[in-house]
């Protein structure tokens, strides 16, 4: 899937929180392929590989990940989610 998120933390503190959750992501069949930033560190860019789009909703609406996202500076309504088919 690509996903992006607006942060207001700047890069280096949300890639630390996603490389601080990748065991809980693997747990439910998640991970990175890319993560990267635009050069205002205003936005993160991802592409990530799952198992089910159910169960990566699942993870993603989780109270405990969603407040870990919030708190490394992801506006967590800004989330956009596009699925890719290989």
């Amino acid at each position: 899937m690509y996903a992006s998120v607006e942060i207001t933390k700047g890069w280096d503190i949300w890639n630390k929180m996603a490389e601080e959750m990748n065991p809980e992501m693997e747990s439910a069949g998640m991970k990175f392929i890319f993560k990267g930033c635009d050069m205002d560190e205003k936005k993160v860019y991802m592409i990530l590989e799952f198992e089910s789009m159910e169960k990566s909703q699942e993870w993603l609406t989780r109270p405990d990940i969603l407040q870990k996202r919030i708190e490394a500076g992801a506006d967590v309504e800004s989330t956009e989610i596009i699925p890719l088919k290989d």
